[in-house]
């Protein structure tokens, strides 16, 4: 079953609290630590509806977003054209990556690598971004962790927006690491639809490992988009790697 199809018509609305100004913020400090300025090109990984990488655009960056959803682009796209801004939106798998020449950093959010299913297609979209990034660029992403997976466990949600809802049924195995959530959204036009979508947790000690395979190296593994170190507890983990400096 394909995901985020028609889910891409509400999506926005369904995400509205989620804290993407201030992960743009964090994204947009680190780069700028690390020598990214404005005017860079920067890659988002699992762009989705284009939220944050409008939000990037604003901030000066020149943009590219990747995503395996073509109505999630759509979305995007429209947004785009709106907001007035000029970014290339590409249909790419995060381990199919494929770009006409480099960046200089490259961000995936929104525990966009949790949907990876294996270490094998981990390792891969890390090294496809590698292959990408110019020497010293940096790349951040987030993992939402095995502890949020627990918490979520096997529980019912649901929620409401103006001309739609949404009940999502969550099953987390921790045998296989897999979190699968079953959200059946309903119209008020009466439409239904049901949407499969499933997400695999990585330890730290496995995602630094899958880093050190790909070649990148570590700078930082931060709690959830802030300064303070990541611990047992936290709920979303922020790394932020680089791709070496060419030896002379």
């Amino acid at each position: 079953m394909e995901v985020y199809r028609s889910f891409a018509r509400v999506y926005d609305a369904f995400m509205a609290s989620m804290p993407y100004e201030r992960w743009a913020n964090y994204i947009d400090k680190s780069l700028q630590l690390h020598g990214v300025k404005a005017g860079s090109l920067v890659l988002d990984l699992a762009c989705g509806t284009g939220t944050m990488a409008l939000l990037m655009a604003q901030k000066g960056y020149e943009l590219i977003g990747i995503d395996a959803s073509a109505d999630m682009l759509s979305e995007a796209f429209n947004k785009m054209n709106e907001q007035e801004k000029v970014i290339l939106f590409l249909n790419q798998t995060m381990q199919e990556l494929e770009l006409y020449g480099t960046v200089d950093a490259a961000y995936a959010t929104c525990d966009s690598m949790n949907y990876l299913p294996t270490e094998d297609d981990f390792i891969a979209a890390l090294k496809k971004v590698a292959l990408y990034l110019n020497p010293g660029g940096i790349f951040i992403f987030d993992l939402k962790t095995e502890s949020k997976y627990r918490q979520l466990g096997e529980n019912t949600y649901h929620d409401s927006i103006k001309n739609a809802s949404y009940i999502w049924r969550n099953h987390y195995d921790p045998a296989t690491n897999i979190n699968e959530y079953r959200v059946q959204f309903l119209f008020h036009n009466e439409e239904v639809f049901l949407e499969v979508h499933h997400q695999r947790a990585y330890s730290l000690d496995a995602a630094l490992d899958m880093v050190k395979q790909s070649g990148l190296q570590l700078i930082s593994v931060c709690d959830n988009y802030s300064d303070n170190p990541a611990t047992d507890d936290s709920q979303r983990i922020t790394f932020t790697v680089r791709k070496a400096l060419q030896s002379t």
